[in-house]
C-alpha cells in the first residue's frame, strides 16, 4: 500500500473511462429530477457526477490493478486477517514509532503501517459527506450503508473476483472493514459544519420550481437519450435471444417506441418521464408529415450520415488503389456533415430547438405542474 504507482494508474483508468460512463450513470438522476422538479440543478447534476465518479475510483482502487491468472496462482500468503485491531499492533512494532521522541513520528507518518490504514479511513471519507449533504441519510442509516459499501469492497476480493481468479489476490481484512467505516463516518460528521457553506437544496428547489416550464435543451436531450436505450436494450436482447441481428427488428423498435406515438399525439416514454409533449409551432397535435419529417430529419439522416461514414471508412483499407481517392472524396464530405451536425447541435444551445424541430415546424413543450397549479 505505501506504493501508490498502481491506485493513480487505476485513478487515471477512471477519469479516461468516466465520460463515456457518466452519462449514462446519471440518465436515471437527470429523468427522476425533471419528472419531480420540471427541470434541473447544474449543482446537483455536478454533486451526482462526483458521486458517481467516486464510487468508479473507489471500487477502481479496491480492485485494479488485476494481476494475471499465473500471478494469483503463485501467491502463496493468507486470504483473510480476522484479528481486529491488528493495524495498531503493526504500527506500534514495525513504524518505529515512539510518542515520547518526535524526530520518530515523520519516519513513522511515512511508514506503510501508518500509510494503509490512513488511505483506508480517506477512501471512505467523501462517502459519508455525500450521503448526509446530498441525500440528507442521518447517521444509523448512514452507518449501515457504509458498512455494506465497505463490505462490498472486501467480498469482492475474498471471491477472487467473483470466481475469476483461482484464489484471492487481495487480503479480506477486518481491520479495513473498520477503517473503512470510520472514514465513512469521519466524512458525514465533516458534513455538517461544511453543509452550512454550500448551497442547500432547499433553496435550489425554489429556483428549480421557477424555471419548471422551460423546456431546455438538455431536457430534450434526456427524453431523446432514454427512448434511445430502451431501443438498444431491446434490440440486444432480442439478438441475445435469436442469436442472430436482424436490422428490420432495430427500425420496428424505433417506430413502435417512437414513430407511431408521436403521430397519434402520445408522449414516447422518455418524453412522459420529463413532462413533455410534441405539438406543432401554435401548441396543437403535429401533423403526419410533420412527425415524418421531425424523424427523417433527426434520426434517420443523423445515423445514416454516421452509418456511412463508418462503412467508407471500413471499405478504404480494402479497395482497390484507383477507387482510393473516391472513397477518401467520400470520407471527407461525411465528416464535413458530421461538423456541420455538431455546429448544429452548438447553436441550438442558443437557439433552444434543435435542427430537425425547425425544418419539421413541431416542438415540445411542457406539461409539468408545478405545486401551486396542482
Amino acid at each position: 500500500m505505501a506504493n501508490l504507482a498502481p491506485y493513480i494508474s487505476s485513478i487515471r483508468l477512471i477519469v479516461v473511462m468516466f465520460p463515456f460512463l457518466a452519462i449514462l450513470l446519471l440518465l436515471p438522476f437527470l429523468i427522476r429530477q425533471y419528472h419531480r422538479y420540471g427541470a434541473i440543478s447544474g449543482w446537483m447534476v455536478g454533486v451526482n457526477y462526483a458521486f458517481i465518479f467516486y464510487l468508479l475510483c473507489a471500487y477502481a482502487l479496491t480492485i485494479l490493478p488485476l494481476p494475471t491468472v499465473d500471478q494469483v496462482r503463485a501467491m502463496t500468503g493468507p486470504v483473510e486477517n480476522l484479528h481486529l485491531f491488528d493495524f495498531v499492533h503493526d504500527f506500534i512494532t514495525y513504524s518505529g514509532f515512539v510518542l515520547t521522541q518526535p524526530r520518530t513520528w515523520l519516519h513513522a507518518a511515512k511508514s506503510p503501517q501508518f500509510i494503509q490504514p490512513f488511505f483506508n479511513l480517506l477512501l471512505t471519507l467523501p462517502f459519508g459527506m455525500f450521503l448526509r449533504y446530498q441525500y440528507k441519510k442521518r447517521f444509523v442509516t448512514s452507518l449501515v450503508l457504509a458498512f455494506c459499501l465497505t463490505l462490498s469492497f472486501e467480498l469482492i476480493q475474498r471471491s477472487a473476483l467473483f470466481g475469476l481468479y483461482p484464489r484471492p489476490y487481495r487480503l479480506f481484512d477486518v481491520d479495513d472493514l473498520l477503517l473503512n467505516t470510520c472514514g465513512a463516518m469521519l466524512g458525514w460528521l465533516i458534513s455538517g459544519p461544511l453543509g452550512k457553506i454550500l448551497p442547500k437544496k432547499e433553496d435550489i428547489v425554489e429556483t428549480l420550481e421557477e424555471r419548471s416550464h422551460r423546456v431546455s435543451i438538455n431536457c430534450k436531450s434526456v427524453a431523446i437519450l432514454l427512448d434511445l436505450t430502451v431501443i438498444i436494450v431491446c434490440d440486444v436482447t432480442y439478438n441475445l435471444i435469436v442469436g442472430q441481428p436482424h436490422q428490420l427488428i432495430s427500425i420496428l423498435l424505433y417506430l413502435f417506441w417512437v414513430v407511431v406515438p408521436e403521430l397519434v399525439g402520445w408522449p414516447t416514454l422518455g418524453q412522459r418521464l420529463v413532462h413533455l409533449k410534441l405539438t406543432d409551432k401554435s401548441g396543437g397535435k403535429a401533423g403526419v408529415l410533420q412527425v415524418v419529417l421531425r424523424n427523417l430529419f433527426g434520426y434517420v439522416l443523423v445515423i445514416g450520415l454516421f452509418a456511412a461514414e463508418l462503412y467508407v471508412l471500413n471499405q478504404t483499407g480494402t479497395v482497390i488503389a484507383s477507387e482510393l481517392g473516391t472513397y477518401y472524396f467520400l470520407s471527407l464530405f461525411g465528416l464535413f456533415l458530421i461538423l456541420v451536425f455538431v455546429i448544429s447541435l452548438f447553436v441550438s444551445l442558443f437557439t433552444k430547438q434543435f435542427f430537425h424541430e425547425i425544418l419539421s415546424g413541431t416542438r415540445l413543450v411542457s406539461t409539468y405542474q408545478n405545486k401551486a397549479e396542482k
